[in-house]
């Protein structure tokens, strides 16, 4: 790493992996940021696989990400799952060297009622009979146990908020600037519990992107990289 140039770890998004952020990576190396990603156990081909799928693991798994690379003063870009796990580390880790936080379409609201409405998309069989696209695209992307992926996720969806859930109390010391980002067309994540964290958190800006889905590659690049630079001026 360039230490005269502002590091962000790039963190992806449920179900994804690293390789979701190579454009995006692209765009904030030209604007002179060092970036660096990783993936998180379980996802992808090769994946490292825990016993058990938790917010507080992968914030872990970040914190020895940022030890081994020496890492003193980071901004984090996290994308869905990503930006909840930045913001668990901050509000978890005393020493935590994160001195920004991006979220991109991240949720907020664990409700059981929430969770309900995505575990359909987490069921292996459901997605064979009805979207057998998305089932080849994550065999593809995470190889054979990609419904063991799908299995842990909806586990800890379901065991969110009560194992690992962020709450007002949690985030009282956050003073670090929070950027939290929403796409326009977004309809996972709703402006209402993300204008709620916006709230709960003493340094925080809410932004909307335009022309953009929840799904990072349907979202404006372009326009999403100019608000990372501009947040971390």
């Amino acid at each position: 790493m360039n230490s005269l140039k502002k590091t962000i770890i790039l963190l992806h998004g449920h179900l994804g992996t690293s390789e979701d952020l190579k454009d995006i990576a692209v765009l904030l190396e030209e604007k002179g940021f060092d970036v660096a990603t990783f993936n998180f156990y379980g996802h992808g081909v090769n994946a490292t696989w825990p016993d058990e799928f938790r917010i507080d693991l992968f914030a872990r798994q970040l914190d020895e990400f940022m030890i081994t690379k020496n890492l003193k003063d980071v901004a984090i870009f996290g994308v869905s799952l990503g930006g909840y796990v930045a913001l668990y580390h901050k509000a978890h880790y005393e020493q935590s060297p994160i001195s920004h936080i991006i979220t991109y379409g991240t949720k907020f609201n664990w409700s059981q009622q929430a969770v309900n409405k995505e575990l359909p998309m987490l069921d292996a069989d459901h997605l064979q009979a009805k979207f057998p696209h998305i089932s080849d695209y994550l065999k593809n992307k995470h190889g054979e146990r990609w419904k063991s992926l799908l299995q842990a996720t909806a586990h800890m969806m379901q065991n969110l908020e009560k194992l690992d859930g962020l709450t007002r109390e949690d985030l009282s010391d956050v003073t670090i600037p929070i950027t939290l980002i929403l796409g326009d067309q977004d309809r996972v994540v709703t402006t209402e519990e993300t204008h709620l964290m916006t709230n709960w958190l003493k340094r925080s800006q809410f932004k909307t992107l335009t022309h953009s889905k929840h799904e990072l590659e349907r979202s404006n690049l372009k326009e999403l990289a100019e608000i990372l630079s501009s947040s971390l001026q």
